[in-house]
């Protein structure tokens, strides 16, 4: 088949189309929260933070390199290759299980090549498509529907929890109440399945399945102890936060994390860490940041011509939103220590790629919707 002058013409019209059709505040909020993240890892007390800054960059523009053709490609494409998602994503899990690098007690990351990955993040947004596909098409009000969604949940939640990797499980967790509850499942259904959480909770720690450090974790900040090893991290976790003040010390400034009091300064506490440099102001424009993040997601939701488009950004407003409730309120003892990171900010190369990628898929539902609304204007 031969293309014309006239069919090229068309295709550049209607790619142009599609790239006016992009939520502009979605990505202004995203490129701020980016740039945001590497300034915070350069910051940090840390005697490799130019190296880490370079790695947190690199992964951004590989994040960035991946979400502009998801943006381009229909997200109701994926909608057809739910199977095919779902084996990649238990493929990788397996995967991690059988040759994964071990680090810190923990076997979470895969070696691609000479690139580590953490096959758990990029499970987290496969999923949300996977559950909005099924979800789309299915009754969830039906006990059925329900139960066999749980299940097909529950062998990669498995998989992560088995790593061990409690605090992404929860976001598996997390991101199904959320999903189902929008797709229409009963309150009844809701009710059992957060009433099965907490006796599985209980369990898990009574019969010792979880390990100490993990229930330690979990119970920290419900008993305070600053001389534990959790302890002591969400005291001076706080305590940094506290000597912020107002307006900061500076970015430049001498903190507790140069100092080496401040243990995981640019993953799991670097909130800790950027608000004794900018402050409650600095750390309210980062949370305001988030909202706006959020916000926008949801709009997307609003806006979307079908229920697989609403159900997955859904999904992705709920990643964020579990992850940055989750994140600052470990850093002020409000919350356990799960190890969630916080999303563009925490050092990782496979959370900031995922979390570029999510926003590309979202970009893919807005400029979509958008143009079946400019094909077919409401009369």
């Amino acid at each position: 088949m031969t293309l014309t002058r006239k069919d090229v013409k068309a295709a550049k019209a209607e790619a142009g189309s599609k790239w006016r059709s992009i939520d502009p505040v979605l990505l202004l909020v995203s490129l701020a929260l980016s740039a945001f993240g590497i300034l915070a890892v350069y910051v940090a007390g840390t005697d490799a933070r130019q190296s880490y800054a370079a790695n947190q960059a690199f992964g951004f523009f590989v994040g960035l390199a991946g979400a502009i053709p998801l943006a381009l490609i229909d997200y109701r494409f994926w909608q057809r290759h739910l199977r095919v998602i779902y084996g990649l994503i238990l493929l990788l899990l397996f995967a991690v299980m059988v040759m994964g690098v071990t680090v810190g007690g923990a076997q979470r990351w895969v070696y691609v090549g000479p690139v580590q990955l953490q096959p758990s993040e990029f499970a987290k947004l496969g999923m949300v498509v996977v559950l909005a596909g099924y979800f789309a098409e299915k009754s969830v009000g039906e006990h059925a529907v329900f139960l066999k969604a749980l299940c097909i949940l529950a062998v990669p939640a498995l998989l992560v929890f088995l790593q061990p990797d409690l605090g992404t499980a929860l976001v598996f967790g997390a991101i199904f109440f959320a999903m189902s509850y929008i797709a229409g499942a009963r309150l009844i259904q809701l009710g059992g399945l957060l009433a099965a959480g907490v006796a599985a909770a209980v369990l898990a720690v009574k019969l010792k399945i979880l390990e100490e450090y993990q229930v330690a974790r979990l119970t920290a900040f419900m008993r305070p102890d600053e001389t534990s090893e959790v302890g002591y991290q969400v005291a001076q976790s706080k305590m940094a936060i506290g000597s912020g003040g107002i307006t900061g010390k500076g970015l430049d400034a001498t903190t507790l994390a140069n100092l080496g009091f401040l243990p995981e300064d640019h993953t799991d506490f670097i909130f800790s860490n950027l608000a004794e440099r900018v402050g409650f102001v600095g750390g309210i424009v980062l949370i305001l940041l988030f909202f706006f993040l959020v916000w926008r997601i949801l709009h997307v939701a609003t806006i979307s011509r079908d229920r697989f488009g609403v159900l997955i950004a859904v999904g992705v407003a709920t990643i964020f939103l579990f992850h940055v409730f989750v994140n600052v309120g470990m850093t002020m003892g409000i919350m356990p220590v799960t190890g969630i990171p916080l999303p563009f900010i925490s050092y990782g190369r496979s959370s900031l790629v995922v979390s570029v990628l999510s926003l590309g898929l979202l970009q893919s539902v807005a400029m979509h919707s958008k143009a079946e609304v400019s094909k077919h204007p409401k009369v």
